[in-house]
């Protein structure tokens, strides 16, 4: 979570989860939290998501917000049966997206669709669903990682609601870092106004230049010697390998053209996220 776009939110969801099932055999369920459906299409090429969305007897996070009662359906020949959305199961939203052999992990997705954002407008209430919907369904899981859109809105509510521990990524820029503030107080008084409670995980510096520049260099450190152990040690450099893995739909520490040296990263910082969750 962060409340600024373009620091790589969606690229360490998607290569923490996917990491966790490859490499430490974890039962992962990654939640597309965003309108933009970006880490959907980080996972699926579009033939996969198309043949999804698509299914009437699929769903996706849409339908967990605002389930679908059925109506009536009638042909020359008779009445059709209806689906009911409302009653979905989680195997109905979900998309398999790594199994690893003798079931040894797996990653699964929880699909986005773009009119997800009509969602926005609902009655009060809505954002509540999506924590009530993983508490009955996804009890099975190891980790939960929900990726948030770049805003506060209900999407963020709802996963702030859903979830334990919220991990921010950060672009070293002075920008990014401003918000930084924003978000951790927005967090704590819409905790305090519902009764919730989350913990802050950890920071992760991402894009950061192989050349780091000294300005970026200030960043970090500035943010390092205030927050001490709250920052990973490791850090996400920028990378062109890192869009051709999305192209590829492949994580990082799988692609073959990225550097020895980002896919270590990778591996790493899921090294630390499970050490800090405890699992």
């Amino acid at each position: 979570m962060n409340m600024k776009g373009g620091v790589g939110k969606t690229t360490l969801a998607v290569n923490v989860a996917y990491a966790l099932a490859d490499l430490h055999h974890k039962k992962v369920l990654l939640v597309d939290g965003d309108p933009q459906f970006n880490a959907t299409q980080c996972l699926l090429f579009p033939d996969r998501y198309l043949k999804h969305i698509n299914d009437p007897t699929k769903g996706t996070l849409k339908e967990i917000f605002v389930p679908r009662s059925p109506g009536q359906v009638n042909t020359t020949t008779g009445t059709a049966k209806p689906v009911t959305k409302a009653k979905m199961g989680l195997d109905d939203c979900t998309i398999p997206i790594f199994v690893a052999q003798h079931g040894k992990g797996r990653l699964d997705l929880l699909p986005s669709r773009l009119s997800l954002v009509e969602v926005q407008h609902s009655r009060r209430q809505t954002e509540a669903r999506l924590k009530m919907y993983l508490e009955e369904k996804a009890a099975h899981y190891d980790y939960v990682i929900i990726d948030c859109p770049p805003t506060i809105s209900i999407f963020t509510e709802a996963a702030i609601l859903a979830s334990d521990k919220y991990l921010v990524p950060i672009k070293p820029d002075p920008l990014s870092v401003v918000g930084l503030p924003l978000l951790e107080q927005y967090i704590d008084e819409y905790c305090t106004d519902f009764g919730s409670q989350i913990k802050q995980m950890g920071i992760v510096f991402t894009m950061v230049r192989g050349q780091t520049p000294q300005a970026m260099k200030d960043v970090m450190n500035d943010l390092k010697a205030s927050r001490k152990d709250a920052v990973f040690p490791i850090c996400l450099n920028e990378a062109t390998s890192v869009a051709e893995s999305v192209q590829a739909r492949q994580p990082i520490f799988r692609y073959v053209k990225a550097t020895p040296k980002v896919k270590m990263q990778v591996v790493d910082i899921a090294n630390e996220f499970l050490s800090r969750t405890n699992k």
